[in-house]
C-alpha cells in the first residue's frame, strides 16, 4: 500500500545524512462508506412555502454540473403542483442542512431525491 515504514527509514537516512536539508512524511487515514455502511447514507433538505406561492429549497447536495439542482427543482415541483419559475434553491450551507452525504458516486440524486421527496410530502 503506502509503504509507510520504508519510506519512513529513507526520510530517517536522508535526514541524518544532510544537517540543513530535511525531508518528512505524513498519513491521513480516510474511510469511505460507499455501499457498505448505508445506514450513514441519509440525505437533507429544507423547503421555505411563502405565501405568494413560492418555494425556497434547500439540500446537503453540491451542484457540480450534474444536474442535481435541476432535479430537486422537478420533485418539488411535481409534489405540489406548481411551475418551476416559482421554486428557488438556495447555495448549499451547513447552517441550513447539516451533515450532508457527501456529492459523489450518484449519490446526491437519489439521497437529497428522496429528502426533498419525503419533505414535499408532508
Amino acid at each position: 500500500m503506502s509503504d509507510y515504514h520504508n519510506r519512513r527509514t529513507l526520510i530517517d537516512t536522508f535526514n541524518s545524512a544532510n544537517g540543513l536539508k530535511k525531508r518528512g512524511i505524513s498519513i491521513v487515514p480516510i474511510k469511505y462508506y460507499f455501499g457498505t455502511c448505508t445506514h450513514f447514507d441519509q440525505g437533507g433538505a429544507l423547503v421555505h412555502i411563502y405565501l405568494d406561492g413560492s418555494v425556497l429549497l434547500s439540500h446537503g447536495g453540491i451542484e457540480m454540473g450534474q444536474g442535481l439542482h435541476t432535479k430537486m427543482v422537478q420533485i418539488v415541483s411535481r409534489v405540489f403542483q406548481i411551475p418551476i419559475d416559482r421554486i428557488f434553491i438556495n447555495d448549499t450551507s451547513s447552517d441550513k442542512v447539516p451533515n450532508a452525504f457527501s456529492t459523489s458516486a450518484s449519490h446526491s440524486s437519489d439521497l437529497y431525491g428522496m429528502a426533498v421527496l419525503d419533505l414535499a410530502r408532508l
